[in-house]
């Protein structure tokens, strides 16, 4: 089952990837087009040409004021839900960025590098979070 996550930003999208259902990898970044019809047909092409049985989207659960609110993500799920017909999970999304950067940090990467690349590890800390939520429990 491959599974694609996404960290649903104002101006850039991180797309991580599951091909296994087991491990997530930083895919790419998607520049938000500000409309949210063409940015779900661009993660629908995204999602047929890597083969996605589900999404997941990041949902932040706390937000500052003046930034969106959960029902923005929910809107924007349901929209992603009916032009692909396929599952769309909604996964808490809390320190994401914070645990994405850390792990860059601590990998040597510069400033500039986790700039640049600071949306697809969030997108892959998001779903690697859902994979694990999905692991069977072992006692």
């Amino acid at each position: 089952m491959s599974v694609m996550g996404i960290d649903y930003g104002g101006r850039r999208i991180g797309v991580a990837i599951s091909e296994s259902g087991l491990l997530a990898s930083p895919h790419s970044v998607i520049e938000n087009p500000g409309d949210e019809e063409r940015l779900a047909q661009q993660l629908q092409n995204l999602g047929e040409q890597l083969g996605v049985d589900r999404f997941v989207i990041g949902l932040p659960r706390r937000t500052a004021p003046g930034q969106a609110g959960e029902e923005k993500f929910r809107r924007f799920a349901d929209l992603l839900r009916q032009r692909t017909c396929r599952e769309v999970v909604l996964w808490d999304e809390t320190l994401s960025t914070v645990d994405a950067n850390r792990a860059m940090h601590e990998s040597g990467k510069n400033w500039k590098q986790r700039r640049a690349l600071i949306d697809m590890e969030a997108a892959a800390v998001i779903l690697q979070s859902y994979l694990d939520g999905q692991a069977p429990q072992h006692d």
